[in-house]
């Protein structure tokens, strides 16, 4: 009959116990079971901790049993729970989620990524948020647009010109040299607090075609966007594209928020 080999960590243990009984120091018996068994040897805290557990009256060196978590807590209920809690709120963590269902943070991980396919990401900004008649106007514009390339062929792309706005941030702190003062030999300087930078910025309206920019418009301060704005906005384009783009038809579409009779304009 072959014999039942002790796992190694047992043996370490054995011997532990029977230096602690000797009354030998755990520093000492940590030492020695390392020029035995090398790699192998418990850790310095493992060693000192079952030598405390000895010298306290322990008799067992098997790891005392206890009520354990299942071996594979990823089960069609706690799929079907972490789904439900998902569906709820998308903005749960994993770990509010381990704790409700009950399971180790990696199981839940492995139910949420591998079984139920979810991955975690980051809301996408965008210009502005459309409401549902905006998008349709879109969709009716995409479609005049393509009805009309139809019709004329690539000739049609090249009279188009877009339009689009967009905030410019700018800074104007005062520099050190313009605070620079004359003062007389011996005198000192002056001082000035230090302050964060005035931040600012103007709406720049952009227009635009496939050869390049048209114009750029900048809004002057106290200024009210209406469509009285738009409509100048619209002849200093029309001067710009003649003076740019002598004997092309031109076509407007807007990407802006601008209020015109419709997104595109024949100039």
């Amino acid at each position: 009959m072959s014999e039942q080999k002790v796992p190694v960590s047992i043996e370490q243990r054995i011997i532990i116990k029977f230096l602690t009984l000797e009354r030998v120091k755990p520093s000492e018996i940590f030492q020695r079971l390392t020029a035995q068994f090398g790699d192998q040897t418990l850790s310095r805290t493992g060693v000192f901790a079952w030598h405390k557990e000895f010298q306290e009256g322990r008799e067992r060196v098997e790891n005392e049993e206890h009520d354990r978590r299942p071996r594979s807590s990823i089960t069609d209920e706690n799929i079907q729970a972490v789904r439900d809690i998902l569906e709820d709120d998308r903005r749960v963590t994993v770990s509010e989620i381990a704790e409700q269902v009950g399971v180790s943070y990696g199981s839940c991980q492995t139910i949420i990524t591998e079984h139920l396919g979810f991955r975690k990401v980051c809301a996408r900004w965008v210009p502005r948020l459309l409401t549902a008649d905006q998008k349709l106007r879109r969709l009716e514009v995409c479609q005049r647009l393509f009805a009309r390339f139809e019709e004329e062929g690539e000739a049609f792309l090249a009279s188009i010109v877009t339009c689009d706005e967009t905030w410019v941030h700018h800074y104007t702190p005062e520099s050190k040299q313009a605070s620079m003062e004359w003062r007389r030999k011996g005198e000192t300087a002056p001082v000035k607090a230090k302050t964060r930078l005035s931040s600012g910025k103007v709406l720049a309206t952009v227009f635009s075609d496939y050869r390049g920019v048209l114009l750029i418009d900048f809004l002057h301060e106290r200024r009210t966007i209406n469509a009285a704005y738009y409509c100048e906005l619209l002849t200093q384009v029309r001067a710009a594209y003649r003076s740019k783009r002598r004997n092309q038809p031109i076509s407007v579409t807007s990407s802006s928020s601008m209020t015109m009779q419709g997104p595109i304009l024949q100039l």
